[in-house]
C-alpha cells in the first residue's frame, strides 16, 4: 500500500499545485450536499479548478519543477509504464507490460552489446577463432603428437562466435524482439 502511495504522489503533487484550498473544502462538502445538486457543484468545482490552472499557468510562465524530470536524469519508462498501470484497464496494463518486455530486452540486448564490444576489444580474435583454436595451434606447433587428434577436433570446428552464444541464451521473445533491433539497425545504416 505504501508504493501505491509513493507512486501517486507525483498525481497528488500535480493536483496539489493546480488547486486552492477554497477549491479543496468544496471537495470536502460535496458528499455532504443534496445528492442531486452533487453533479452541479462537481462541475463548478473542476470548472473553478480550470480557471486557476489557467490564471497559474500566465502567471508562471517558466518551467514547474516539481512536475519535470531533471535534465540530467534518464527517464526510467519501465517506471513510466508501472505507474500508469495503477490509472489503467486491464486491457491498457496488458499493452503497458508488454511496452516494459520490450524495454527490458532492449535494455539487455544493449548490456549483451556492450559486453561483446567489451570482449572484443580485450580479445580481438575472439568472433573469428573458435575458443580453443588458439590452444589447438599452439599445441601444434610445439610437435605433440598425442595431441594430434584433439588439436584437429578443435581446429576443425566452426568458427566460434560469442555473439551467437549470448543470442542463444535468450528466451524465443527476446530472440525476436533482438532480430527485429538487428533488422531496424541494418536498415537505418544502408
Amino acid at each position: 500500500m505504501a508504493a501505491k502511495n509513493e507512486e501517486a504522489a507525483n498525481v497528488m503533487a500535480f493536483d496539489a499545485l493546480y488547486t486552492t484550498n477554497n477549491i479543496q473544502k468544496w471537495k470536502v462538502l460535496l458528499p455532504y450536499i443534496d445528492p442531486s445538486m452533487q453533479k452541479h457543484l462537481a462541475i463548478y468545482i473542476k470548472y473553478m479548478e480550470l480557471q486557476y490552472t489557467m490564471s497559474y499557468v500566465r502567471r508562471h510562465p517558466f518551467q514547474i519543477s516539481g512536475c519535470s524530470i531533471p535534465s540530467d536524469k534518464k527517464p526510467d519508462l519501465r517506471e513510466l509504464c508501472r505507474q500508469l498501470c495503477l490509472y489503467s484497464s486491464p486491457e491498457e496494463i496488458r499493452q503497458l507490460e508488454q511496452m516494459q518486455n520490450m524495454l527490458q530486452t532492449m535494455e539487455t540486448m544493449q548490456e549483451m552489446s556492450q559486453t561483446m564490444s567489451a570482449l572484443q576489444e580485450i580479445f580481438p580474435d575472439l568472433s573469428a577463432a573458435s575458443p580453443f583454436g588458439e590452444f589447438a595451434s599452439s599445441e601444434n606447433s610445439s610437435g605433440a603428437a598425442e595431441d594430434s587428434e584433439e588439436s584437429s577436433a578443435f581446429g576443425d570446428a566452426a568458427p566460434f562466435s560469442m555473439m551467437d552464444m549470448l543470442t542463444n541464451m535468450l528466451t524465443p521473445e527476446q530472440k525476436a524482439m533482438y532480430e527485429m533491433f538487428q533488422q531496424n539497425t541494418d536498415t537505418q545504416e544502408s
